[in-house]
Parts: C-alpha cells; structure tokens; sequence
C-alpha cells in the first residue's frame, strides 16, 4: 500500500529544510563577513632570518632593490660565487652567495650557473630554498654545463647556497654562478 505524506507530514519537512538552509547559509557567511577586513588590514610579517647576516654584505630585497654595495650587483657575479665538484660522486662543499636576499611571501630565488670552461666534466646543481613552512630545502637547478632556475624562497632573509656533484666518475670541476 503506497501512503502519501499529509499537508502536516509536508509543512515539518518543509519548516525542517528551510532551518537547515538558514543554519548552513549563517555559517558560511559568517565567517566570511568576520574577516573580510583582514587580509586588507594585516601587516605583512617581517621575514625569517635563518643565519646571521654580516652587516657588510650587500642584500637583495626581493623586489630587486638593493641596499648596501653599489648597486650594481644584482644578476652579476659579485653576487654569487664559485663551487666545486669532486670526482666519484658525492656532493662537493656547500657554496654560499656574497649578497643575502630578503625574501616575501611567494618570493622566488634564482640560480644562474655555469661549469668553468677549463673543466671537461659536467655537474648536476643543486640550490638553497625554503618551504612554505620556511625549512631549507635543496632544489635541483640542472644538469651539464649550465643552467639557470628559480626555486621557492618565501619570505625568508639568508644566503642563497649551492651544491654540486660530478656527474662522470672520474671528473671533478668549478661552478661560478649567481
């Protein structure tokens, strides 16, 4: 036997509907509305400094201006520095830039590398970055003779670093980047 709802049956469910819609719009509006002042009013926070910094050295902001050194410096070598390979594998030392680098929320840092042109050998890069919960992180910036890439820097103020293996065995070599 099929038995149709009555009008009462219908008025409930209708009055029981109609308060969840009410209940399920409050709640997703409302928070909403509570911070919609707030990323407008929020001051950005200052970047993480994960090492020191020495006061002498030039820093890159990274909106490109520049404080300290000549302003001259940004995109050039006398911002980076060298590193070397060994050969049989393994990653040589940890080369660290010249210049420090303030990043901001979403900052990108870049990596221009080339191996010396005395070298036969070829080398695969790896450069410093920073996750969104600001650990360091080596990213891959290339294999062969050179490469350039950008790696997630975030709001982080420190030295962009470098490392490098060879990628034959019996080969060593230099890297200048920047």
């Amino acid at each position: 036997m099929i038995t149709f709802p009555t009008a009462r049956t219908r008025r409930v469910r209708l009055y029981i509907a109609t308060a969840i819609a009410v209940t399920c719009a409050a709640m997703s509006i409302a928070p909403v509305a509570a911070s919609a002042n707030t990323p407008f009013d929020a001051e950005v926070a200052p970047p993480v400094q994960v090492e020191p910094i020495d006061p002498n050295d030039p820093v890159i902001h990274s909106d490109g201006t520049i404080t300290g050194g000549d302003g001259q410096i940004l995109g050039t070598d006398r911002c980076g520095s060298t590193a070397s390979f060994p050969p049989f594998g393994g990653y040589g030392p940890v080369s660290q830039a010249t210049c420090a680098y303030v990043g901001s929320p979403g900052a990108m840092a870049g990596y221009t590398w080339s191996v010396a042109p005395f070298s036969r050998s070829q080398a695969c890069v790896s450069g410093l970055g920073y996750n969104s919960a600001t650990s360091p992180v080596y990213f891959g910036v290339g294999c062969g003779k050179s490469g350039a890439k950008n790696v997630s820097w975030g709001n982080v103020f420190g030295y962009q670093k470098l490392k490098a293996y060879a990628t034959g065995l019996m080969t060593a070599g230099m890297i200048a980047w920047h």
